[in-house]
């Protein structure tokens, strides 16, 4: 795969670190995005419409994707040949119901798959029976309902990682599962202005993210939605990496309340040693970038559709992707740099 990465000419890109890149509170490292290599998709018609897919994910050897407003709240495909496999799930307070998933991520473990109950504050862990019924084969007890933000990632078999709560006390919080306790750590940066800030918009808005955590539980990465930040934390919370990511992009920007550059990322997924991150550009298209667990942006890849959900296929070497528009669609990129 390596020769196909030089012969196809993926960028790699170079980390520097620069005083000029720093905020007023701290130096922190640079990274400059050059010419990003475009990718084309494959366009795989499918048997059910997803009319509003929330969320996307590899299990078993079969694509998950999940519809929080449908009738059925999944559907399956099996991998590579996206065969329609069925369409389960249901709303509902039964034992194989759910009330309402947290949709941004979903914790894959051979073949199960777990997420946050939103209403019961349990993680349940389901299956899919027979490739046609979702069966829910364990839940937790009830964790502590600090109104932590929802967007929970397994950093061992007992503790979660999520955002902190909307109070704007602490930027992260860890949950126990031994005894559904929240512990909430970590200061909020300071990269708005005092003026700003006295505008009255909570800070979790201001510093809303995406996270990812290492397959080891041993640190996770936050990629900040308004702004191009990227920042590195041990499982402690503590951070070990702090990036500006250069983009060149257009000036004209939609403003997020008046205030904030609504441009940045808005997606990503963990997969072995990678991490991989949607970052929107001017023309409404996606960056898709490649980063490692030591902080290196490997590479950016231009994709040719406004990509709304994704996960990476391990088995197939690509990213499996779809937009708001086209409901019955996949689209597939093989990744040039897939190890």
């Amino acid at each position: 795969m390596g020769s196909k990465v030089a012969k196809l000419g993926c960028v790699w890109l170079l980390a520097a670190s620069l005083l000029g890149c720093a905020d007023n509170k701290r130096a922190n490292d640079c990274v400059s995005v050059s010419e990003a290599v475009p990718l084309a998709c494959e366009t795989v018609e499918v048997e059910v419409a997803a009319l509003l897919p929330r969320a996307m994910f590899v299990v078993d050897g079969k694509l998950g994707i999940y519809k929080e407003r449908e009738e059925y709240l999944f559907d399956f495909y099996s991998l590579p040949d996206f065969k329609y496999l069925c369409s389960t799930g249901h709303k509902g307070q039964g034992p194989d119901d759910f009330l309402g998933l947290e949709s941004r991520n979903f914790e894959v473990s051979d073949t199960t798959f777990s997420a946050l109950e939103h209403m019961s504050w349990r993680v349940k862990t389901m299956t899919l029976v027979g490739d046609s019924a979702l069966q829910v084969i364990g839940t937790s007890g009830s964790l502590e309902p600090t109104g932590a933000i929802n967007l929970f990632h397994r950093l061992d078999s007992l503790h979660y990682l999520s955002l902190g709560a909307t109070t704007n006390q602490k930027e992260f919080c860890i949950y126990d599962l031994s005894d559904g306790s929240a512990h909430e750590v970590g200061e909020y940066p300071q990269w708005m202005d005092t003026e700003t800030e006295a505008g009255g918009v909570p800070l979790f808005l201001y510093y809303g993210k995406s996270l990812a955590a290492n397959p080891d539980g041993n640190k996770f990465v936050a990629f900040y939605w308004h702004f191009d930040r990227v920042r590195f934390f041990d499982r402690d919370c503590r951070e070990l990496m702090d990036f500006t990511v250069e983009h060149e992009i257009g000036e004209k920007q939609e403003q997020y309340g008046g205030l904030l550059p609504a441009k940045c990322y808005s997606g990503v997924k963990a997969a072995g040693d990678k991490i991989y991150a949607l970052h929107a550009d001017s023309d409404s298209t996606r960056l898709l970038e490649v980063w490692d667990w030591n902080g290196h942006l490997m590479s950016v890849y231009r994709l040719d559709r406004p990509v709304l959900v994704m996960t990476i296929d391990d088995e197939g070497c690509r990213l499996i992707a779809k937009d708001a528009e086209h409901c019955n669609e996949i689209y597939l990129y093989e990744l040039l740099d897939y190890d």
